[in-house]
């Protein structure tokens, strides 16, 4: 078994890898860039998972008592809750680029299909639009 602060050392190296991740994934999400994106998120999902597992030897550990005892240890354990805090932090933004480019994704397909609609707007006979996907079902030539 790795001792705790090689554990612990590895959960920084992964938090550092995963901040990398989200700054990459922003960017990513500023240059629309949907391919990169994919990648992306099965990195981040990756590397959330072990950090979940790295965290739960930490908890398994025999000498986790070190963790709120030894002054290193405890430095580098809030140093990497630092980290990990950041991480959520960025995440948190990310989220919020994507609900916007999300938002005006779907203004700009209603603009496009009100386009389409005015466009393509008729009159009946008497009077009343309709679309120009009717136009020409009613001739009787």
């Amino acid at each position: 078994m790795n001792s705790i602060a090689d554990i612990i050392v590895n959960q920084h190296n992964l938090l550092i890898n995963l901040k990398e991740v989200i700054e990459a994934e922003k960017a990513a999400l500023i240059e629309q860039d949907a391919d990169r994106l994919l990648g992306l998120a099965s990195n981040k999902a990756k590397l959330l998972n072990e950090i979940k597992l790295n965290d739960e030897s930490l908890s398994a550990h025999p000498d986790n008592a070190e963790l709120k005892t030894n002054a290193d240890i405890v430095k580098q354990v809030e140093n990497a809750t630092n980290l990990l805090e950041e991480c959520k932090t960025l995440n948190a933004l990310n989220g919020k680029l994507i609900e916007h480019s999300m938002a005006s994704l779907n203004r700009f397909s209603q603009a496009l299909q009100a386009s389409r609609n005015a466009s393509s707007l008729t009159y009946d006979q008497k009077g009343k639009t309709s679309t120009i996907s009717t136009l020409g079902n009613n001739l009787k030539a």
